[in-house]
């Protein structure tokens, strides 16, 4: 995560940048080990015996891990955001496709600050931005909506079969290190920089 420091008057940027040898080795991690997980426990699936069901249920946990990271690695774009009052404009990118989404205030449901889901070892906050009933996030690049699905299924495959993805609904910015610049981000979008809420 890189975030400007911020000059009043002046927007917020900060983005979420994957190098692509990063990617390129978060894939082969996912790759290989699907193939050792499907070389390795594959024969015990077939043909079918009461031990069936217990490799089956390894071999699918090991599938939802490993396919997250190739889906990761190849299907998450890079995102900017650059917030400005009343103004939310996101920029996403894979590879060599750019796409840029505006989002006005009124787009908006609602803007929360929340401590990020997927980092465990250090707190760090992002800006969640919900879309109205009816509105999922759209990046304008193919592959993303293919991206949302797989991973929304691969964490929450009951809740995702029975109607549209949590993750669907909602815009997450790129983490912030502390909570206070995450709600000075989040005044600054709502207009209300320097008030109290």
């Amino acid at each position: 995560m890189e975030a400007t420091p911020h000059v009043p008057d002046e927007p917020i940027v900060l983005s979420h940048i994957m190098p692509t040898p990063i990617r390129l080795i978060f894939g082969g991690f996912g790759l290989a080990g699907t193939i050792l997980l499907l070389v390795e426990l594959g024969p015990a699936l077939w043909p079918p015996s009461f031990l069936t069901l217990f490799f089956g249920v390894i071999v699918l946990g090991g599938l939802s891990v490993t396919l997250a990271f190739i889906a990761g690695s190849a299907l998450g774009p890079d995102q900017t955001w650059e917030i400005r009052p009343g103004k939310l404009t996101i920029t996403y990118q894979l590879f060599n496709r750019t796409s840029v989404k505006t989002y006005d205030l009124d787009d908006l449901e609602s803007c929360d600050v929340a401590r990020s889901q997927y980092d465990s070892d250090v707190e760090t906050y992002q800006l969640v931005c919900r879309l109205p009933i009816g509105k999922t996030v759209q990046t304008g690049l193919e592959s993303t909506p293919l991206l949302m699905a797989i991973l929304a299924f691969l964490r929450a495959p009951i809740a995702t079969s029975s109607g549209v993805s949590y993750a669907e609904t909602r815009l997450r910015s790129p983490d912030f290190s502390k909570r206070e610049e995450a709600e000075k981000a989040r005044a600054h979008l709502m207009g209300r920089e320097g008030l109290s809420d």
